[in-house]
């Protein structure tokens, strides 16, 4: 990339143009599903003593702004980013799934809170360094902070570990299709610093010899990606429409969903001329 503001410069409106042109039956099948997202939201109306309700709805909100992110990323050429967003996505779709089955997910989650923010914070007082950095009352806050915990919440001080494993939730709540299709494909190439990863950022010849370094917009997965991203929205879509019963929804989902699928395979999609973007 020439611009010497990278992604963040103005003339990259030009690229963005012509990718969601190339892509543009991808970009408008994405755009239907987020229509229908954003519709559906308000709609999803919890009762304020239903932990199972409010969860699922702020977790349905979660995913429908990450899917609206990896779009973002997407149009700008930055697949792997894109991805990492599509990452997380898929694993709160997944928690959406098991919430929606299993009520006592939501005390999981509560779990994972207090072990989280407990587990930290003696991270910083067991760190010298960080330590160093603080003045005596701030050490005397957060050590009040655990102290409050532990009594307000005894049980995290028990935890040995994440008591929230998302390969478990996947498994029990019939979500394996997300946990290994998508969450793991783009842990592995996307979110995790792996070589995968760095290929991305790999200009290589026919012999696969390196030859240069790459960080610029990039088309190579862009398909997958948005193919990826309307599938982990579309499961929330159906979660939350099931679990509300917003049934004058139902068919405009399915509508959406032969739309998806009616694109074909992604790694077979060529556009009607090659994506335009920056050298």
């Amino acid at each position: 990339m020439s611009d010497s503001a990278g992604f963040l410069a103005p003339s990259l409106a030009a690229s963005i143009a012509s990718i969601r042109k190339d892509f543009a039956p991808w970009f408008d099948t994405a755009g239907r599903f987020n229509a229908l997202g954003m519709r559906v939201m308000p709609n999803a109306k919890a009762g304020t003593s239903d932990n199972q309700q409010l969860i699922a709805a702020a977790l349905y909100g979660r995913a429908l702004t990450l899917f609206q992110a990896a779009n973002i990323l997407a149009e700008r050429g930055m697949l792997g980013d894109a991805r990492t967003v599509v990452r997380s996505a898929a694993e709160t779709a997944i928690v959406l799934v098991a919430v929606a089955k299993d009520t006592s997910v939501c005390d999981l989650l509560i779990d994972r809170h207090f072990w989280h923010h407990r587990k930290f914070r003696n991270a910083w007082l067991n760190d010298p360094e960080a330590v160093a950095q603080m003045t005596p009352e701030e050490v005397e806050a957060i050590k009040a902070t655990i102290a409050n915990v532990d009594t307000e919440y005894p049980k995290a001080k028990t935890l040995s570990g994440d008591p929230v494993s998302i390969a478990a939730l996947a498994h029990s709540a019939g979500a394996t299709a997300l946990y290994n299709a998508i969450y793991r494909s783009t842990s592995g190439d996307a979110a995790h610093t792996s070589i995968d990863a760095l290929n991305r950022h790999i200009r290589a010849d026919g012999k696969a010899n390196v030859v240069g370094l790459k960080f610029e917009p990039d088309v190579t997965d862009l398909a997958a990606t948005l193919s990826d991203a309307m599938s982990v929205v579309g499961h929330s879509l159906h979660v939350v429409i099931e679990l509300f019963e917003l049934n004058d929804f139902r068919e405009e989902l399915a509508q959406c969903i032969a739309a998806w699928k009616a694109l074909g395979i992604p790694a077979d999609y060529r556009p009607t001329r090659s994506a335009t973007v920056p050298g």
